[in-house]
């Protein structure tokens, strides 16, 4: 069973008497994550120890080989159990966004004139901005899925006029890091799969740390993510479903092309793996950072240290139980929030002319996002932070989906602006909803200093969710 005092135990930085709901942006790393980085450092560089040879059929060592490189390959099963995907299946680099934009442009061929991609206004700018590039340097054309504005989940039913046989890429998140919806990729991969022969790549970034994943139930071809996201080390991954997918989808290699990170030229990696290894895995990521994916990946799995089994079982069945916990406290700010009268729930409070604005009403990750009447976000971050707490403030440029909905927005006299509410209502959901909640939205979005952001954490507590209220109270 989950238990937080046990698991607050796991963090030795959370006794520097900050409280941390931040984990969108930095999350605190666990003692056991933070300490098997450090000996990666330290022994990555050394020879494995020699071991005997015990029977005619026992695998002889190979003799020579650094520890370092064991750290490669224990990274690799690592990500492999968190996706429930094969070891092979997986490429390392030093972020999710830098190996986008390798997997983007060498996929130029297939992103020529005539060719479509298919981008979603609810994602990271790490899976829009690399294929917008390649869009613009090779010639595809670019086709956007659109958001329900008022909740900020991605509508499926779009994706059968969206995907077309001349489409190449469809890139999508599987849930949206400042508001917390979650998108149906089942839903959306059956389209895909059904309509063209599409790449359907899923940045799972923001989910990873909340919900089991499972890249064959999914239906992706590629995932995408951070180790940061998880309390892990500066590392990202792209997990392709199957080693076929390599040749499907990455050119005919060339003479002299690298073997990535950690690749060897022996038996044990086959060509199709090597070719994909050279391809993206430029640059190399530090043995030393790679040490401390497995305890990442182990911490997750730990949340409920009384679950026997594999790996992947124990993330099966240690996760739900923590994020249940944490959408639990979500679910009393949230309710804490709106009780304030002066605050606007991002993507939950639009919901009100559904008549239901609850943080339950629809399949979420622990992630709120909310705007104050009159006071700009990085004053309510500002007494937060006197108080204690720290947040972070989602600025400009870093959610599509906070300016599709105004949060950003301000007048280009300096002035403070907002939408009338018949302009809201000419635009069918409007900015972030209709009525009383879309015109205190549009007021408190004038300011265009953008929203507060608060990321919950295994290691948050119902104290925690209090103060934040105590310190918003304080602001009316």
């Amino acid at each position: 069973m989950f238990d937080n005092a046990t698991v607050r135990g796991l963090y030795a930085s959370l006794s520097d008497g900050w409280t941390y709901v931040n984990a969108q942006s930095h999350p605190q790393v666990p003692e056991r994550v933070s300490s098997a980085v450090a000996r990666g450092f330290r022994a990555s560089p050394l020879l494995e120890q020699r071991e005997m040879q015990h029977g005619s059929h026992s695998r002889a060592q190979e003799l020579g080989r650094r520890v370092g490189e064991s750290f490669v390959d224990a990274a690799r099963i690592a990500i492999a159990d968190l996706v429930g995907a094969r070891p092979e299946c997986v490429i390392l680099g030093a972020s999710r966004a830098s190996l986008i934009n390798q997997l983007a442009t060498v996929m130029g061929r297939k992103l020529s004139l005539g060719q479509e991609i298919v981008l979603s206004r609810i994602d990271a700018p790490a899976n829009i901005e690399p294929w917008q590039r390649a869009a613009d340097l090779y010639g595809a054309r670019v086709r956007w899925a659109e958001p329900d504005l008022a909740s900020g989940v991605l509508p499926t039913w779009q994706f059968a006029e969206l995907v077309t046989g001349d489409t190449a890429v469809v890139a999508v998140a599987a849930a949206n890091e400042f508001v917390g919806s979650v998108t149906d990729v089942r839903a959306i991969a059956d389209t895909v799969h059904v309509k063209s022969r599409a790449l359907l790549v899923v940045d799972v970034n923001a989910a990873a740390p909340y919900r089991v994943l499972d890249i064959d139930a999914m239906g992706a071809d590629v995932l995408a993510l951070d180790l940061v996201g998880l309390g892990g080390p500066a590392v990202g991954a792209l997990i392709f479903r199957d080693t076929s997918l390599f040749d499907a989808t990455l050119p005919r290699p060339h003479y002299g092309l690298s073997l990535g990170v950690g690749a060897e030229t022996g038996d044990d990696v086959p060509p199709s793996v090597a070719r994909a290894r050279g391809m993206l895995e430029l640059g190399g990521v530090s043995e030393g950072l790679l040490a401390g994916v497995p305890a990442a990946v182990d911490h997750l799995a730990s949340l409920d240290d009384c679950v026997p089994g594999t790996r992947r079982r124990r993330l099966e069945q240690s996760l739900p139980q923590a994020t249940n916990y944490m959408n639990a406290l979500a679910q009393r700010l949230v309710e804490g929030l709106q009780d304030l009268g002066v605050v606007h729930v991002v993507g939950v409070d639009g919901d009100l002319v559904m008549g239901s604005a609850r943080f339950s009403s629809l399949p979420r990750i622990p992630r709120v996002s909310f705007l104050v009447d009159n006071v700009p976000a990085s004053v309510v971050e500002e007494r937060l932070l006197a108080n204690g707490v720290v947040a972070s403030v989602v600025k400009p440029g870093e959610s599509m989906l906070l300016e599709r909905m105004g949060v950003f927005e301000e007048a280009a006299t300096g002035m403070h602006a907002r939408r009338s509410y018949p302009e809201m209502d000419s635009m069918g959901w409007g900015a972030v909803g209709w009525g009383d909640v879309g015109r205190r939205a549009a007021r408190t979005a004038s300011t265009g200093t953008g929203a507060v952001a608060v990321g919950l954490s295994p290691h948050n507590t119902t104290g925690d969710m209090e103060q934040i209220l105590r310190v918003m109270a304080s602001l009316r």
